[in-house]
């Protein structure tokens, strides 16, 4: 039997017949007043585009095609706090690294990278530039 011959053309593929719904209300007025609302608001953290979409009932694409500006103002805002969040945790690495330099070096143990690392709570921390230099900031200052 022929591999044409075992399939069956015949046969329709059924479709899945939905009632398409009809499309939802864009009231402008409304998503404007919001959008500024969310750019007047001290919330923290900042909703994204994303969970403004869900609040307001449109997808984020609808709501940036009508206003492209405060979505883009609203997107800066929550790009620049996670950005402020992240330089506020590498100073807490940096300042914790210190902490532990000076720790290891009280101890009369000799605090390499590797025992720092051991100690700190998040141990990948050293990928940051800024802690690394903290830490051989701290070295230079003992004159290790």
């Amino acid at each position: 039997m022929s591999l044409l011959n075992s399939w069956n053309f015949n046969r329709a593929a059924p479709f899945s017949r939905k009632p398409r719904v009809s499309p939802k209300i864009f009231d402008q007025y409304q998503v404007r007043d919001a959008l500024l609302a969310i750019l007047a608001g001290n919330k923290e953290p900042p909703p994204t585009m994303e969970e403004v979409g869900k609040r307001l009932g449109h997808h984020n694409r609808t709501i940036s095609r009508h206003f492209p500006d405060l979505c883009s103002a609203i997107s800066a805002k929550c790009r620049n706090y996670n950005k402020a969040c992240c330089l506020k945790s590498i100073e807490k690495l940096c300042s914790e690294v210190r902490e532990i330099f000076l720790s290891l070096n009280s101890q009369g143990v000799y605090p390499t990278e590797g025992r720092v690392c051991e100690l700190m709570p998040n141990p990948g921390c050293f990928r940051y530039k800024q802690v690394r230099a903290a830490f051989n900031d701290a070295r230079r200052e003992f004159g290790l």
